[in-house]
């Protein structure tokens, strides 16, 4: 799998599970006006994160996207697995 592949079936699962847990989140009154403002406060950095993500792929060869991508899911799941133990 090429990264755009890998990437845009991350982003799609992402999403996906979003919008599986909006509907519960919005029964447990999560969504409040104060909640509503910080994200737009927070939203032009999501913008910005998002065009830097766009470069990134641009720029990052496949082969050291793939190197970064497992260092980071082994480092997650590390902790993942301390946090259980502690």
């Amino acid at each position: 799998m090429d990264k755009t592949t890998f990437q845009a079936t991350t982003v799609i699962v992402f999403w996906a599970l979003n919008m599986m847990k909006f509907v519960p989140y919005a029964f447990l009154g999560i969504f409040t006006m104060e909640t509503l403002v910080l994200d737009v406060m927070l939203a032009p950095f999501a913008v910005m994160g998002a065009w830097l993500g766009i470069w990134a792929h641009r720029v990052v060869p496949q082969t050291l996207f793939f190197a970064i991508t497992y260092v980071l899911l082994a480092v997650t799941g590390t902790k993942l697995i301390w946090d259980a133990l502690t």
